[in-house]
């Protein structure tokens, strides 16, 4: 399952669903990638993550879109 690679732990990105061993938020990666942000890109500046990674992201926010669409609105309500 692509999604594997996702994990929430409480007391780690307020719960949020992150790449389970970077602890880099699917939210930040997707809002990212609506600014425009390619994967080549998302590689590039997170050298950490792999093609795996953002497939499981890209998996985790097409069966999750709710749930990351409000976190990136309260990141955004927030910032």
């Amino acid at each position: 399952m692509a999604t594997a690679k996702i994990r929430k732990t409480p007391g780690i990105c307020n719960g949020a669903a992150c790449i389970g061993r970077t602890q880099i938020p699917v939210w930040q990666l997707i809002a990212l990638r609506a600014q425009g942000c390619s994967d080549a890109n998302l590689l590039s500046d997170y050298p950490q993550l792999t093609r795996d990674d953002l497939k499981a992201v890209h998996t985790y926010y097409a069966q999750n879109t709710e749930e990351i669409d409000a976190a990136i609105a309260a990141e955004h309500s927030e910032g």
